[in-house]
């Protein structure tokens, strides 16, 4: 009696095993295993499954003939060439977004400012995956503080998440404040591009730039020195600079 009550144990418990990996997916290697869990992502040739116990395993496609997914009413063998739809899309989803990026303008100086801070939130819109289209404001110091009210186009030169990129930017720039005094500044232009590279980071995209950065400022002055009645000329002042910048994409 007792070996007949074991033996009925182990019927139940390897029914009720086989019973949990049906509701499970599968992922056939081809050295005859089978793995049951999860299958997360299937992607540039990597296979990600997670089993009922918490591990996380990932495989190659040179180790894997097959998979079946579980969630279809009627379970099907997908070839290995075609992908899982994946639950949560992350890094650069087409349509508006917002960025955050700051760095320093290093140079030459024509005013005794070799190394210009900048602090640019931007507004963006995302196209096709590769092409984004954003408004640039912030602040940027050059002979005083600006705020920059530009476009930037981004091109994503490959299509996986790890990227190098081109990038090109033009637009105003509105003094916010000088040293004061008899200084009066005007405000100007400028203008950029360069290159970088992009790399995803959680649910958001990392970035760096290198490029080059031209910037155009008018500003008048009021001389009281040489004249009993005061005297206001305008002078025009130029930055050539190296862009360098880190900044994240949400």
């Amino acid at each position: 009696m007792k070996k007949a009550r074991l033996l009925l144990l182990i019927v139940s418990l390897v029914s009720i095993q086989l019973f949990a990996q049906k509701k499970e997916d599968a992922l056939f290697l081809k050295n005859g295993s089978v793995v049951y869990g999860k299958i997360l992502e299937v992607k540039e040739g990597r296979y990600k499954i997670k089993t009922a116990d918490g591990f996380l395993f990932t495989f190659m496609s040179g180790e894997v003939e097959k998979f079946i997914l579980a969630n279809q009413a009627e379970p099907v063998t997908e070839p290995v060439t075609e992908p899982v739809p994946r639950e949560v899309r992350i890094y650069d989803p087409d349509g508006f977004g917002f960025g955050i990026e700051s760095g320093l303008l290093a140079g030459s100086p024509e005013y005794n400012f070799p190394l210009l801070f900048a602090l640019n939130p931007m507004l963006t819109y995302t196209v096709s995956d590769r092409h984004m289209t954003g408004f640039v404001t912030g602040i940027e110091f050059f002979d005083a503080v600006y705020l920059p009210l530009s476009i930037e186009y981004r091109f994503r030169i490959l299509k996986s998440d790890v990227s190098p990129h081109l990038y090109f930017r033009g637009g105003a720039l509105v003094p916010l404040g000088g040293t004061g005094g008899e200084e009066d500044y005007k405000g100007g232009w400028s203008v950029g591009g360069g290159t970088g590279f992009r790399w995803p980071v959680g649910g958001f995209e990392s970035y760096i730039k290198f490029g080059y950065r031209y910037g155009y400022m008018v500003n008048t002055r009021t001389n009281n020195y040489y004249s009993v009645n005061p005297v206001e000329y305008t002078y025009q002042v130029n930055f050539h600079r190296f862009e360098m910048k880190w900044g994240f994409k949400f």
